[in-house]
């Protein structure tokens, strides 16, 4: 849903540890998977986003969503959802990390979004984006 101008998307329970913050305005780099979620009401609070797919194969080929989250992010049958992952940043860039343990899942159309918990331990919270080889082994 690459676009110039900002998305304004509501998350109707918030973010885990965010969940006082329900609307975030979205905003998506130029030719790359990334994205800029921000708090509308604290510019000073946002995370960084990336498609996981782009980065990580094979990543959650299949979401089973509840009724509730369905029913939350307005899906109809059949409807396709998003999936963003957030990343964190390390001062060192090859120490960073994806969430792939809690991915977004927006729905573009209703312009809603809620983060789901995955009980599934391939897939991890703090996921490397970045594998360092050895001396000989070839490129990061």
């Amino acid at each position: 849903m690459p676009t110039e101008e900002p998305i304004t998307l509501y998350f109707p329970k918030g973010i885990p540890g965010f969940e006082e913050y329900t609307h975030f305005a979205m905003s998506f780099e130029e030719d790359a998977p990334l994205a800029h979620l921000t708090v509308v009401d604290d510019l000073d609070c946002g995370f960084l986003l990336l498609q996981p797919q782009s980065h990580f194969q094979g990543y959650l080929p299949q979401v089973d969503l509840d009724a509730e989250t369905v029913d939350l992010l307005g899906l109809k049958e059949g409807e396709h959802v998003e999936t963003w992952v957030i990343v964190t940043l390390a001062s060192d860039l090859a120490e960073s990390t994806a969430n792939l343990r809690a991915p977004l899942l927006i729905n573009f159309r209703t312009q809603t979004g809620v983060q789901m918990i995955i009980d599934d331990d391939a897939y991890p919270a703090r996921q490397p984006l970045f594998t360092i080889a050895e001396p000989g082994e070839g490129k990061v």
